[in-house]
């Protein structure tokens, strides 16, 4: 990771504002959750015009470039991590509390100098991650049609807003130059 992660062309803010280039750039702290640990490093951000002043709201960067998300300035996430937790609920209907646990283990075995998240901040973390996310399949309802405004799949209801979106959003799987590359991965012995 670069030591401070810069501020894109477009910095919006959590409440939807897109912030513009005459408002100052300041730094804030930050940590990056990845799959195999946690490390702090700096963020650029610019004070959000809309919000009220004693909320402190900035809006910082997309960051999808770098392959992480970005869900509130001071909680970043790889989609790595994402990913993982993806595979892992699809194959093996994994818990929050489970996957949870399992990452702060693997933290733990990895030598990670900072602890995995809880298990409240992962779950909204996943969620907010999931709103961004564009679903496309070939299920069509026969009332709705092939854009339903409510999906429910195994009993969990999802909901994707539309103002969410940026220019940049890229699917988790997507790779580029600058994608974070792992060289430490353990593979598991068979």
């Amino acid at each position: 990771l670069p030591p401070v992660l810069k501020l894109g062309k477009e910095a919006r803010c959590r409440c939807g504002a897109v912030v513009d280039d005459s408002t100052p750039i300041t730094t804030m702290d930050c940590i990056v959750y990845d799959h195999c640990g946690a490390t702090r490093t700096s963020l650029e951000v610019r004070r959000c015009p809309r919000c009220p002043s004693k909320s402190r709201m900035s809006a910082g960067p997309d960051l999808g470039e770098l392959g992480l998300f970005n869900y509130n300035n001071s909680t970043i996430i790889s989609h790595a991590l994402l990913n993982k937790y993806d595979a892992m609920v699809s194959a093996s209907e994994t818990t929050f509390h489970a996957f949870c646990l399992i990452m702060a283990r693997e933290y733990e075995m990895y030598g990670s100098p900072l602890e995995f998240m809880g298990e409240d901040r992962f779950r909204t973390c996943w969620f907010s991650f999931l709103q961004l996310q564009t679903c496309g399949d070939a299920f069509t309802c026969t009332v709705c049609g092939d854009a339903p405004r409510v999906v429910i799949v195994d009993g969990v209801t999802v909901g994707f807003q539309k103002r969410k979106q940026t220019s940049t959003l890229r699917p988790p799987t997507h790779a580029c130059a600058t994608s974070a590359c792992h060289s430490n991965v353990r593979v598991p012995k068979k």
